[in-house]
């Protein structure tokens, strides 16, 4: 049985697509409202109607069927999550997991195998904390929590998120996972590279490039999916479907756009739009939630990012990780739409959104006048190249508007490259598969990394059968994707975690007298409340405090 991995996330449950979520109660039943999104309920549908039969203390059970039928909403259960002790609400955690297991294993993972994972992801919040009755107890909450829920994803052979709502309990669970120093399960020099990245994020020099990939994994379709449900709907006839087939992606695409040309009688400008349209259509059909990637990625706070998707996932897991915005403005600018505030963070969307249906890049014609109107977006991405390391994650590289700006960039460096030899990469480009001729490419413009965990790694390779049917090998080659999917998700989630930086120099301390009585007695109750923060839990937040404090001159014994 393949081991499960726990991962942490800055978000909500309902901004997260996963086989399952736990919804945390009492044994009285009585749930927050806010959890009714997560729960998928009608406007009209009250929590009694949805409540577990049987329920009472300990109960760790599945809602009643009565909730929204949408595409992509996981199976929902409640938790009896009140416990006397920290960890208690650890203990309660595993024992949510163990029945959902024990219950619904065999449905949860078809569902994950259908939804492109390897294992099925059951998602939790961090509970006890609130009306748990542990609230200032945070700290010991979020070590029995985790301490718990990793050995539970191991012994269990599920992957489980523990979703912080608030930007504090992520920073929390992410020092106390730092402390904890669990393996990763990847292979050792790929947790290498996913610490320097980390460090990257942590600096601040980190950029973001994603595509497709991220978005699959959602129940978006790919690209090809994508041109198939197209080709159908143009009702071209059927010599016209075979055709577009045989060509690349954006001659099909250009097919499409000429039969809806044709059959309509309007201009090629015209038919664009319409076909940006039934693009966005498409979409926004798949009811799609933001996808652990989306979630991971989000939780590292990188600034600047860009992507081919024309979904909004990513701004969804990033409003989520900042809490909820009561219908205020998301916390991201969507380029080239909105104008950059200070501070936000921004997503440029290369190739058009779904809000925009006449902006969707997608046919040969779109590509051959990409400039003449997207120019201004191709200097950006350069930007970015020049100026940050540029994660690519879920992108093939072959796009040939990125294909470009990577090429006259590296051309530009290796023009200047006498003048600085040791001049850094553009960038890292997590890629799915160990292909060698794919790496030699990129060689000194983007360094190539393969996502493996160690137990693959340690595994023999196996050879194909020559006999092996058609079937058994797209099995195969399916399995293949979604361990290689699977392990990705595992370094972005080491990526996220925040790289500790290194400590600010401490003050020297001044002479009393030179500084003043008034200043001697507030550095007095620094050391006090560092002392105090010490003495409170070795094991939460408190002791980040009192790190924090003695940084700066609070744990100095002069003056």
């Amino acid at each position: 049985m393949t081991a499960g991995h726990l991962f942490v996330v800055n978000g909500r449950l309902e901004a997260l697509s996963a086989d399952a979520v736990v919804i945390p109660t009492d044994a009285g039943f009585r749930v927050e409202r806010w959890w009714r999104d997560a729960a998928g309920l009608d406007p009209a549908t009250t929590w009694s109607q949805v409540e577990p039969a049987g329920w009472g203390r300990g109960a760790a059970l599945p809602a009643r069927t009565s909730r929204r039928s949408t595409k992509n909403r996981p199976e929902v259960w409640f938790l009896d999550a009140v416990a006397t002790t920290p960890a208690g609400v650890g203990d309660a955690a595993r024992r949510a997991v163990e029945a959902i297991v024990e219950h619904s294993g065999d449905r949860l993972r078809a569902a994950a195998e259908a939804a492109g994972r390897d294992l099925p992801l059951v998602a939790l919040p961090v509970g006890g904390t609130g009306y748990g009755g542990h609230r200032l107890r945070r700290g010991q909450v979020i070590s029995a929590l985790l301490n718990t829920l990793h050995d539970a994803a191991r012994d269990l052979g599920v992957d489980v998120t523990l979703v912080a709502s608030n930007r504090a309990d992520y920073s929390a669970l992410q020092h106390r996972r730092r402390v904890l120093a669990r393996p990763t399960g990847l292979a050792d020099h790929v947790t290498d590279r996913a610490r320097d990245l980390g460090a990257h994020a942590a600096r601040g020099e980190l950029a973001l490039f994603f595509g497709a990939g991220v978005s699959i994994a959602a129940g978006l379709p790919s690209w090809s999916h994508l041109l198939t449900e197209l080709v159908v709907r143009p009702d071209l006839d059927a010599d016209g479907r075979e055709r577009s087939k045989a060509r690349g992606p954006l001659e099909q695409a250009e097919l499409i756009q000429v039969a809806l040309a044709d059959r309509s009688a309007r201009a090629r400008s015209d038919t664009q739009k319409a076909l940006g349209a039934r693009v966005a259509s498409i979409i926004k059909a798949a009811s799609a939630r933001p996808s652990l990637s989306h979630a991971l990625l989000a939780s590292m706070r990188v600034r600047e990012a860009a992507t081919t998707n024309y979904d909004q996932l990513y701004e969804q897991a990033v409003t989520a990780a900042g809490g909820p915005t009561d219908g205020l403005r998301a916390d991201i600018d969507r380029l080239p739409w909105d104008r950059t505030s200070t501070g936000r963070p921004w997503l440029l969307k290369m190739h058009g959104d779904v809000e925009h249906p006449d902006s969707i890049v997608l046919s040969r014609s779109s590509f051959v006048h990409y400039d003449n109107r997207w120019k201004p977006v191709g200097s950006l991405v350069q930007s970015l190249m020049m100026t940050k390391h540029l994660l690519v994650v879920g992108a093939s590289m072959t796009d040939d508007n990125l294909l470009r700006f990577a090429y006259e960039v590296a051309g530009l460096r290796a023009s200047v490259e006498k003048h600085d030899p040791a001049a850094p990469e553009i960038g890292t480009v997590l890629h799915l598969a160990d292909d060698a001729a794919f790496s030699r490419l990129w060689k000194g413009r983007f360094d190539v990394v393969v996502p493996t965990l160690e137990a693959e790694e340690r595994a023999a390779t196996v050879t194909p059968d020559p006999s092996e049917s058609d079937d058994a090998r797209r099995d195969r080659e399916a399995t293949e994707r979604r361990r290689a999917a699977r392990a990705l998700t595992v370094l972005l989630d080491v990526v996220a975690r925040p790289a500790p930086r290194a400590p600010p120099p401490r003050p020297r301390a001044r002479p009393r007298a030179a500084r003043g009585e008034a200043a001697a007695s507030r550095v007095t109750d620094l050391r006090n409340l560092a002392r105090t923060a010490r003495q409170i839990g070795a094991d939460d937040a408190w002791t980040q405090l009192a790190d924090a404090l003695d940084q700066f001159g609070a744990g100095s014994t002069d003056g």
